[in-house]
């Protein structure tokens, strides 16, 4: 769950078959609590298993292990390079052995910093290179972020989803010929079955669709506020959100409660290939993306898209092209929405261009091959 990790392991399947390839992981279920839940809300015991032909080993942190770093997680924050020491240490020593046989350490920033700095410390002690995909958000600044930005700066490699996250990684330090722009496939059911889900839900008239965990950024609740104002000209419109709850989201929708509404949560990959297959446009005006794969999915059944008018977002929707980019503002979200369901033949237009974009630049294919560059790249072979 959640797009880094969906779009590695769907990375993986792609070069599994012409690599040893051994995942690490502090979770195998959704968390949003970084520092408590790499620490002493972690799991207690390791567990082994296999994903789709992948070998996971999910870390498991002792009681003793939480013991150690119970003294430094009131300090993270303000004392934040002596806490992070601790805590990459006593990863290390998880770490040590699956290390110890790689040729290279490629680690995606999820979570706090302990994770990556293991990494780091672990690939620089058996002299193997250190790739990093950053999933880079241009909040991620100061104080707080200094600790990652140095990890940014140390890596042999960074791989990133945009042109806009490439120029705010130079702006931190990062070297320009370390940088290595690749980018997002879509995630897909093999067959799609867009009657299935409007029957199963029993959806009539055109479908909006949000895709996404319910963060506040995600723009969620605009696209709430931004439903009645649609409803004055297209009543027959429905708004399906997709997505898991998120601290007080739940709240958040009860304040909107109409049938046209669709709260579905969280749902299987099929399920979520069907929404898109019988959806009529997608919408997910968020306003921190790293790069935005659900575009590419909803153009993948020729869908117009709408999206927020951020740099790594702009970096993806051409606007007016295959898709919109707007302000986090409903008023703008209707509009956009609204101006689709009026003009039929531009958003097919639009849903066209942008399936013709993800044939020629996001073919999970094509970014196996850019990514097996960058590990020969620092490899030197």
């Amino acid at each position: 769950m959640g797009g880094a990790q969906i779009h590695h392991h769907s990375l993986i399947k792609q070069l599994k078959a012409r690599h040893s390839i051994q995942v690490l992981s502090h979770w195998d279920s959704n968390r949003t609590d970084w520092l408590l839940g790499t620490t002493l809300k972690a799991p207690s015991i390791s567990r082994d298993y296999w994903i789709e032909g992948i070998p996971v080993h999910r870390i498991g942190l002792s009681n003793w292990d939480k013991l150690k770093l119970t003294p430094y997680i009131p300090i993270y924050y303000p004392l934040m390079s002596i806490a992070l020491s601790a805590i990459s240490k006593l990863l290390q020593e998880h770490l040590h052995e699956y290390a110890r046989k790689a040729d290279l350490i490629h680690n995606v920033r999820i979570g706090r910093e302990g994770l990556s700095h293991a990494s780091l410390q672990l690939a620089r002690h058996f002299d193997v290179p250190f790739i990093l995909t950053p999933v880079h958000h241009p909040r991620w600044v100061g104080w707080r972020y200094h600790e990652y930005i140095q990890i940014y700066q140390q890596a042999d490699a960074v791989i990133v989803l945009t042109q806009a996250e490439k120029k705010n990684l130079i702006r931190l330090g990062v070297q320009e010929s370390r940088i290595h722009v690749t980018g997002i496939a879509p995630v897909l059911a093999t067959q799609a079955d867009g009657n299935d889900f409007r029957k199963k839900h029993n959806i009539q008239g055109p479908i909006v669709l949000f895709l996404g965990q319910h963060y506040p950024y995600k723009g969620y609740r605009q696209l709430l506020e931004a439903a009645p104002l649609v409803w004055n000209r297209f009543p027959d419109t429905n708004f399906v959100f997709i997505g898991p709850a998120v601290q007080k989201s739940e709240q958040v929708f009860t304040q909107f409660s109409d049938p046209r509404i669709y709260r579905l949560g969280q749902v299987n990959l099929q399920e979520k290939t069907n929404a898109l297959k019988a959806c009529t446009l997608l919408c997910l005006p968020s306003s921190q993306e790293s790069f935005g794969g659900v575009y590419t999915e909803a153009w993948s059944f020729g869908k117009p898209v709408i999206g927020c008018n951020i740099p790594a977002v702009s970096d993806v929707i051409t606007d007016g092209v295959d898709g919109y980019l707007l302000d986090q503002v409903s008023e703008p979200i209707a509009e956009c929405i609204s101006y689709l369901l009026l003009h039929p033949d531009k958003a097919e237009e639009m849903g066209l261009s942008g399936k013709n974009k993800v044939k020629s630049k996001y073919a999970w294919s094509r970014l196996a091959e850019m990514t097996e560059a960058v590990y020969r790249h620092v490899l030197d072979i």
